[in-house]
Order: C-alpha cells, then sequence, then structure tokens
C-alpha cells in the first residue's frame, strides 16, 4: 500500500525536464533530459536514435547506444552531467539490430543483451538488415552476450523491466515495460503521431499484432527512439489505437495495389541477397 500510495505521488509531482542541450558537439550531439527519477533521455537532434539510460539501484542500463558518431557527445552529457562514467554503465539492452542503435556498442565493455532475432543478425554483420554500410558504420565484431526472449525479466534492483516481443519494424524489435510505475520503452515500435517504417526481416501484419499486444498493456507514458514521448494513460491510447488502424490501412493499399495488377505482371522476387542492385 505505501509503494503504491509512493507511486501515485511520484507520478503526481514529477515533469519531464530539460538538463543540458550539449554546448560542445551543438546540433551533431544530444540534449540530455530527465525524463523520470533516475531515467534519462539523450535525445537525438538529426541521424541516430534516443540513448535511454535508467540508473537503478544495483544495475545502471543503457538502452540503445545511439550513432557512433555521437558517442563522444553521450559520454560528454554522461560524465559532466549525469556524473558517471562509461565504465558505471552496467548492461545495454538493444531495442532492435539497425545501425542507429547498435553502432556505440563498439565503445560499452559492459554485457549486450538483444532478442535473439537481433542477436543473429548482429553477429553474423548482416549488413542487408542492420544498414551499417549504407551510411558509413562499421558493424563488424559486434557481439552480443545475452540473448533475450519474450517475458525475460531484467531486476534492477529497484525497477524491473519485462521484455516484449514487437517485431515489425524488424523481426528482432522489442520495447522494455515497466509493470509496476506502467511506463515503457517502445523502441521503433510505437511512435507519437506517426507509425514505423517496414524494413527487411520486418512485417506489416506482425507490427499490426504488436502494436495490439501493447494494446493489452497498461501504459500511463512511452519513450520511443524517434520523435516525442506521450504522457497520460488517455493519450497513449489513442497513438496505439491510431498506429494500428493506420497500418492496418496502410497493408490494404498494398493489397489493392497487387491485386489491380494483371496476374502475368505479378512475378516472384528474387530472394532478398540476389537482388542485381542492392540496397546497402
Amino acid at each position: 500500500m505505501c509503494f503504491a500510495m509512493d507511486t501515485i505521488k511520484e507520478s503526481a509531482v514529477f515533469s519531464p525536464r530539460l538538463i543540458k542541450e550539449d554546448d560542445i558537439y551543438g546540433k551533431a550531439g544530444y540534449t540530455l533530459n530527465l525524463v523520470k527519477p533516475n531515467v534519462y533521455q539523450f535525445h537525438t537532434r538529426g541521424p541516430g536514435c534516443h540513448v535511454f539510460l535508467i540508473i537503478g539501484e544495483d544495475i545502471n542500463l543503457l538502452i540503445d547506444t545511439g550513432i557512433i558518431t555521437k558517442f563522444n557527445s553521450l559520454n560528454y552529457l554522461l560524465t559532466t552531467e549525469v556524473g558517471l562514467n562509461i565504465e558505471d554503465i552496467n548492461l545495454v539492452i538493444n531495442t532492435h539490430e539497425h545501425f542507429d542503435h547498435i553502432s556505440s556498442n563498439a565503445y560499452l565493455h559492459c554485457p549486450i543483451a538483444a532478442h535473439r532475432w537481433a542477436a543473429t543478425k548482429i553477429q553474423h554483420t548482416d549488413e542487408l538488415i542492420t544498414k551499417g554500410k549504407k551510411w558509413g558504420v562499421d558493424l563488424s565484431n559486434l557481439k552480443i552476450n545475452i540473448w533475450l526472449e519474450d517475458r525475460n525479466i531484467i531486476d534492477l534492483g529497484d525497477v524491473v523491466l519485462k521484455i516484449v516481443e514487437t517485431p515489425g519494424h524488424t523481426s528482432g524489435c522489442i520495447c522494455l515495460y515497466e509493470p509496476v510505475k506502467h511506463y515503457i520503452f517502445t523502441g521503433d515500435t510505437l511512435y507519437k503521431g506517426a507509425i514505423t517504417n517496414i524494413y527487411e526481416s520486418g512485417s506489416i501484419s506482425e507490427y499490426i499484432n504488436s502494436l495490439h499486444i501493447l494494446n493489452t498493456l497498461r501504459i500511463n507514458s512511452f519513450f520511443p527512439s524517434h520523435g516525442d514521448f506521450v504522457i497520460g494513460e488517455e493519450n497513449v491510447k489513442k497513438e496505439i489505437e491510431a498506429s494500428i488502424e493506420n497500418a492496418k490501412m496502410e497493408l490494404q493499399v498494398f493489397i489493392q495495389k497487387l491485386k489491380s495488377k494483371p496476374i502475368e505482371s505479378v512475378k516472384i522476387p528474387p530472394s532478398l541477397y540476389r537482388r542485381e542492385k542492392e540496397d546497402l
């Protein structure tokens, strides 16, 4: 009862706030926000993704490491504003396998975790999926130490996170859900005001299913890897339901586009890895 009252009190009095905009790297760096007590957002401006830091009682967790070209900014704000060194990070969890979420893994020396469907692509340096070369980022020799699955629990001491499988954007996407205080880190699965892009290894039908799974959870705030976060249970529900409807419409448009073609013009495409002009 006391814990529940503390949770209510915390949500009533706490408001996210700006800590500092990077004054060395400027727009090429991050903006540091405190989004919940002991939860920091390294907000990206331009290429890359947001990086989140949870300072736990037992474990300091970094959710994604961001694009490698912004690591100096991450390290600068971490040391000068948060008061931690990069060696103080005990665990990294990648929300999926794209380059803008994983490339700074190279600078971390703690265990790194990802969903098993993301881990296998990262460890094989599967460029078709990870997109490193396209953006001039070397993703070779990255390792994943912990291969996650749905409903795994990460206990940071005073914060518990539950892994939620949410394939769609890619096959290896996950969200990290705090089931006591009801907030969630949604990676590239749920955004404010937009649906995700579907890339190689992903599926829009799996994406719709993943959104339905999120819609079964009690969520009072979500923190995506791109764009703005959303506060308020009703606001979260509206975003999820709008994403479901928009994704369904996009799927139907694609299906109708295919159906409108003469049958002789609909050809089975070659394997993605055998295309003559590869988009890497």
